[in-house]
């Protein structure tokens, strides 16, 4: 059996690279990180969950710069974006990191 894992990465969790390393250290398959860059300032429509937005969606870092950061480290694991929208992103904020 193939399992793959997922993180929310933000500021206050584990760096994407060291995640990453650790996952391929213990035979996961793959590493995913997620996108939500458009979260709305005013928050008319409530959260699915109930309760206030998770702050895990505000403070996401870029998926694509995690996934670099992930490559750096990493032989054999595969690597992604759960989700992914670079038609509603600024280029330059996605890859500025370069």
């Amino acid at each position: 059996m193939k399992l793959g894992v997922a993180i929310f990465p933000t500021d206050y969790t584990i760096r994407p690279d060291d995640f990453a390393r650790s996952c391929e250290e213990r035979g996961f398959e793959s590493v995913w990180f997620p996108e939500h860059t458009h979260i709305p300032a005013g928050r008319r429509t409530p959260y699915p969950g109930g309760g206030a937005l998770p702050r895990e969606y505000i403070h996401m870092s870029d998926p694509f710069a995690s996934v670099a950061a992930a490559a750096a480290v990493t032989n054999r694991i595969l690597l992604g974006t759960a989700s992914a929208s670079p038609t509603f992103s600024v280029p330059r904020a996605n890859f500025g990191f370069v």
